[in-house]
């Protein structure tokens, strides 16, 4: 096992992403450098915005792969990543999520609970246990990010600019903290973008960087002399910090000078100090030793020798089967659910409320013979309120979870497939019974007939519709930002919409090209399926208050509809058929968002 991080001549290029009127190149984001970051100590990577500081961070950690090459040593399974943003279950305290952690991440949880006591207690978050992870401040999800990783207790972390968006004492404290955990033999590595002097003079060791090449790496105290020794003196009382990041950031010349001197990170700074310990001067030396080349490139191999990395790969992966993380996570997911009491009651006052409107409009008007197009507009409305409720919330609220998700996936807390099992499955329960509640109010009180067939097989259409909706709800959460999935929900179901609603008054005279395209609408085949339970299966002659009425007898509405052939349990197929397809692309877009 190896805590130092050595990497050399990494080059890490992106697509930049298309516009208009322009051709997509590639961006080169790291230069080919080099660097050392020693174990048991602090490591602060610095520079200017956009200098590559999160690049670097991201490709020796792994957190990402595409377009890295280079060669790295380090032991990735001892090691983890803290993003910038603190994202935390917020309706679990501090203990259950530190609980679920020592679940998820170690083998034999026995003293569980004295563990926690320990990292709480170091972390200074002893008296927030109780608190859910809302109610912390900036600092104190830092510290808890911070915590729940120490569970598993590995030998390197990485940090993503852990003072971002924290006061100048509350930052200096992070790092502070930090500095401690070093003291424990971890290795440290963290981006910062300009400390001040008091933070620091904290860091054991700074890597700095510019425009993608690395301008100087060493301690700290050594900046200054360094700067100096290529003819840029730092006045008195000035922060180097500020003073390097300010002259790399306005002149190509200095980088150029100043990469060239350190080799791109090939040499380290290494300071000579006085018998006082005053600094006097410095040397250059090598930066690193002998590599290993990383997993971003690897040797090639039989599919034998293949197939027994994977198997040793699945085994040792992850602290737990995938049952158990299945078991952990669904319990975690049903008292998240289960406690947001302010989403549970919005649900219920809106199927109620909803549910009470609908079928109000339509009060005793399920018998009435005059009233074909009122049925037909009641059965679409039942399958749209379905499926916008279905589809509206994951897209707006997924997208900030997927977050999450990837950085515990990449930590190592969980597997993709038992997450997956557990979000599909948690979300039933409430659903089926908010789902039922509002198509018992739609049901009964426009006066359909009293049969409890009838109306178990009307609620069990409504509940699949509203599965399918979901699913493709979760996929445009999954794939797309918030406002993207905001313009995407409405673009996909706006189409589907539209077939659903096509042709009912001239339904002999659609064609059949249409038919098949009217198939891809769920919304269609929802409405189809609702009209054939409510009027279908021999229903009784509906009342008729005039001499005649066309379509008091449910067979000519269907014979209308062109539908009376039409089997409920081929659609049933199809939405069974959709409502899987959706799901797969789901588990697709969240396996490409977590690789």
């Amino acid at each position: 096992m190896f805590r130092n991080i050595e990497f050399q001549e990494i080059v890490y290029t992106i697509k930049e992403r298309w516009q208009f009127g322009k051709t997509r190149q590639k961006r080169c984001l790291l230069k080919g450098v080099t660097g050392f970051f020693p174990q048991g100590q602090l490591t602060g990577i610095m520079g200017p915005s956009g200098a590559g500081k999160s690049s670097l961070l991201n490709a020796i950690s792994g957190f990402r792969t595409d377009g890295v090459k280079g060669a790295i040593k380090i032991n990735r399974k001892e090691s983890c990543y803290i993003t910038q943003d603190d994202l935390h279950q917020p309706l679990l305290t501090v203990e259950e999520i530190m609980s679920v952690a020592c679940e998820l991440k170690m083998k034999n949880p026995v003293n569980k609970s004295v563990l926690i006591d320990d990292i709480l207690r170091s972390l200074n978050l002893t008296a927030r246990r109780g608190n859910t992870a809302k109610q912390l401040s900036g600092g104190e999800k830092r510290r808890l990010s911070i915590a729940l990783e120490l569970v598993a207790n590995p030998s390197v972390l990485f940090l993503d600019e852990p003072t971002s968006g924290l006061d100048e004492v509350t930052a200096a404290q992070c790092v502070r903290l930090l500095r401690e955990i070093t003291k424990q033999g971890k290795t440290i590595v963290c981006t910062i973008h300009q400390p001040s002097g008091a933070i620091l003079r904290l860091f054991d060791h700074m890597y700095v960087l510019a425009k993608g090449e690395c301008v100087y790496q060493g301690p700290p105290l050594s900046i200054v002399p360094f700067m100096a020794s290529r003819g840029y003196e730092c006045p008195k009382h000035y922060n180097p910090s500020d003073f390097i990041i300010e002259l790399c950031d306005a002149d190509n010349d200095v980088i150029a000078s100043l990469s060239e001197a350190i080799g791109n990170g090939k040499s380290l700074v290494t300071p000579e100090a006085d018998k006082e310990g005053n600094a006097v001067g410095f040397t250059l030396k090598n930066a690193v030793t002998s590599m290993v080349l990383d997993t971003t490139s690897p040797p090639r191999s039989s599919i034998l020798e293949k197939m027994k990395a994977l198997k040793r790969f699945v085994k040792s992966d992850y602290a737990h089967s995938s049952f158990r993380q299945f078991l952990v996570l669904t319990r975690m997911m049903h008292t998240k659910i289960y406690r947001n009491r302010i989403a549970l009651g919005i649900q219920l006052f809106h199927h109620l409320i909803c549910g009470s409107m609908l079928g109000l409009i339509f009060f005793n008007s399920a018998n009435d013979g005059e009233r074909m197009f009122d049925h037909l507009k009641f059965s679409i409305a039942i399958v749209f309120f379905l499926s916008y409720t279905q589809i509206i919330v994951p897209v707006l609220s997924y997208p900030l979870e997927v977050k999450l998700v990837k950085k515990e996936c990449f930590n190592r807390w969980y597997g993709l497939t038992p997450y997956y099992l557990a979000l599909t499955l948690s979300r039933i329960p409430l659903q089926v019974f908010f789902n039922i509640l509002f198509l018992s109010l739609v049901y009964w009180l426009p006066g359909l007939p009293m049969q409890l067939w009838r109306f178990g097989l009307f609620s069990f259409v409504g509940v699949i519709i509203s599965l399918v909706a979901e699913g493709l709800g979760l996929t445009i959460g999954s794939t797309f930002s918030i406002t993207n999935g905001c313009a995407t929900g409405p673009m996909i179901l706006a189409p589907m919409l539209g077939l659903a609603i096509y042709g009912f008054d001239f339904a002999a005279e659609i064609p059949l090209q249409m038919y098949a395209l009217m198939k891809l609408s769920f919304l269609r085949i929802g409405v189809v399926s609702i009209v054939l339970i409510t009027f279908g299966y021999n229903r009784e002659q509906l009342d008729c208050n005039y001499i005649y009425c066309h379509f008091d007898d449910p067979k000519v509405l269907l014979r209308y509809l062109r539908i009376e052939e039409v089997s409920l349990w081929h659609e049933l197929i199809f939405l069974f058929g959709l409502m899987i397809v959706f799901r797969v692309l789901l588990y697709f877009s969240l396996r490409k968002r977590l690789k």
